[in-house]
């Protein structure tokens, strides 16, 4: 009796937002894909306004 009701209440409890991220590894590698894009063009757009002027020969 116990076991049908353990399973009943695992089956009504609702998966947590992460574990749905981890069950879609396509959607995983874009975030990770995008996160990365963006933070290297930041530090790179950042890199550009930090370089000193060079003096002209």
């Amino acid at each position: 009796m116990s076991d049908s009701k353990e399973v009943e209440q695992k089956e009504s409890e609702e998966i947590p937002y992460l574990q749905k991220l981890y069950d879609r590894p396509l959607l995983l590698l874009a975030a990770g894909l995008i996160v990365m894009f963006g933070f290297y063009t930041i530090w790179g757009v950042l890199e550009i306004f930090t370089l000193p002027k060079a003096p002209l020969p």
